[in-house]
């Protein structure tokens, strides 16, 4: 038997120095979740971190892993690494410029957030978010 090998996706937990989070929203269902994008063949997870977050505007700190989750979807077998990074702001990318955008705590509560999101935030900030 033939299995096919996994698609590794890079998912993002970035907290700039305004101690805001990146989210990315989901087309299918409109919530807002971590950034994530698939690894290439050959490609460093790290530096595709890093390119995630400087697409929006921030030059990112060292990532390092947080988890590492095999899961399916949509009949996919899909492997998700989960970096942390903290990440400095230099310009401000508009909603047309980037696919992800950084939030405040205070906006955050009020978005619909997917699992991943809620479960970070509670990594980040567990003082903030001992609800969740």
């Amino acid at each position: 038997m033939d299995a096919a090998r996994p698609r590794v996706r890079v998912h993002v937990v970035g907290i700039d120095d305004d101690h805001r989070m990146l989210l990315a929203r989901r087309p299918r269902t409109r919530m807002w979740t971590l950034p994530w994008s698939y690894l290439k063949t050959g490609e460093d997870p790290t530096v595709r971190v890093r390119e995630m977050v400087h697409e929006t505007g921030a030059l990112p700190a060292h990532p390092r892993i947080l988890g590492v989750e095999s899961t399916t979807q949509y009949g996919d077998h899909l492997l998700d690494l989960t970096f942390h990074t903290t990440a400095k702001r230099i310009w401000k990318a508009t909603p047309d410029e980037a696919s992800a955008l950084w939030w405040s705590l205070d906006e955050i509560s009020s978005l619909e957030l997917t699992k991943e999101v809620r479960s970070a935030l509670v990594h980040a900030w567990p003082q903030h978010w001992p609800h969740l």
